[in-house]
């Protein structure tokens, strides 16, 4: 089952974090959790999920279908969760 949270402005802020483009304009509260619109490296459009709490990270695929809940391993995912954390809640 697909869920996504409705787009809360039409400000826009794409910030890079390794092959991600975050739009960081548009984080958005959903289950506990912090959702924001991203786009891969292969210009796919998808969301990623930070849950500051547990210190986990989660993604759509392209179908908007969620993955599992995983640690950032990469220096970009840990740098991700670290900038959105770091900036508290919304």
């Amino acid at each position: 089952r697909s869920a996504v949270p409705a787009e809360a402005t039409s400000r826009t802020d794409w910030r890079p974090y390794g092959p991600l483009q975050v739009d960081w304009a548009n984080w958005q509260p959903m289950g506990g959790s912090l959702v924001a619109p991203t786009i891969s490296g292969k210009g796919e459009t998808l969301y990623v999920a930070i849950n500051c709490s547990a210190r986990k990270m989660n993604a759509t695929n392209s179908n908007g279908d969620w993955s599992t809940w995983n640690d950032p391993r990469a220096g970009f995912e840990v740098k991700l969760v670290n900038d959105r954390c770091r900036q508290g809640r919304i």
